[in-house]
């Protein structure tokens, strides 16, 4: 009995912050304060490692996280680099704003292609209950995670896992990105209300081609978003 209870309480204990996170975050602030511009090397892992005070092990996991969001690339035997921007409209923000801003793009390009089919299968698939569902969180957006919750309720309406895994995955990685920071702006939160309403409509009624036309210009319209904020905030 003694055992079970002290294993319950280590569970009801909160995680403490991982070392890793803080990394992240440092790591970025690194490459705006050397100026590293996109396709740069950082330092090594050894420099880091010192300037940081983690173990090499700890920094790797922070690697990793930069990887997955698309912000750095390893060349094997030559070190880590900055991700390279082709991107024209880029030139004007910071290092770290412009490798984000290219890594949205590619999520929301991504996030085009998938969500595009996902919107028709919606409509061949969704129940009376989800088109319901749907209407309602198209019109209560007033933050990122109301915007997440009816691209996935969208996905769900396909009856497939895997869909609403992918979708979920890479709008949270948008997320990460600081995607979300758009979701203050209360002009184009009205806006893509409206086009969430629309989208919802459309699947209601089971138009298939409406719906995915709709999808396309929603994430055209996130694209645009990103690629015309003037202050470097993304």
């Amino acid at each position: 009995m003694v055992s079970t209870t002290r294993e319950t309480s280590r569970l009801l204990v909160p995680h403490a912050p991982r070392r890793y996170e803080a990394v992240v975050d440092g790591l970025l602030e690194l490459v705006e304060a050397r100026g590293i511009r996109p396709g740069q090397a950082l330092p090594t892992e050894r420099e880091l490692a010192e300037l940081f005070g983690v173990s090499r092990n700890v920094l790797r996991q922070a690697f990793g996280v930069l990887e997955e969001r698309g912000l750095l690339r390893t060349v094997q035997g030559s070190g880590r680099y900055l991700r390279e921007t082709t991107e024209p409209r880029n030139d004007g923000l910071g290092a770290r704003a412009a490798v984000e801003v290219a890594s949205i793009a590619d999520v929301l390009e991504a996030r085009t292609l998938i969500e595009v089919r996902v919107a028709a299968l919606a409509c061949d698939r969704r129940t009376a209950e989800q088109a319901q569902t749907l209407a309602v969180l198209a019109g209560r957006l007033t933050s990122w995670e109301d915007n997440l919750a009816f691209h996935c309720a969208v996905a769900a309406a396909t009856q497939n896992f895997v869909l609403e895994r992918l979708v979920r995955q890479q709008a949270e990685l948008a997320g990460e990105l600081h995607q979300r920071e758009h979701y203050r702006d209360p002009d184009e939160l009205d806006l893509m209300r409206g086009e969430h309403q629309a989208i919802a409509a459309a699947i209601a009624a089971r138009d298939g081609a409406r719906a995915q036309e709709l999808v396309q210009r929603h994430l055209e319209h996130a694209r645009r978003v990103v690629f015309t904020s003037t202050d470097g905030t993304i």
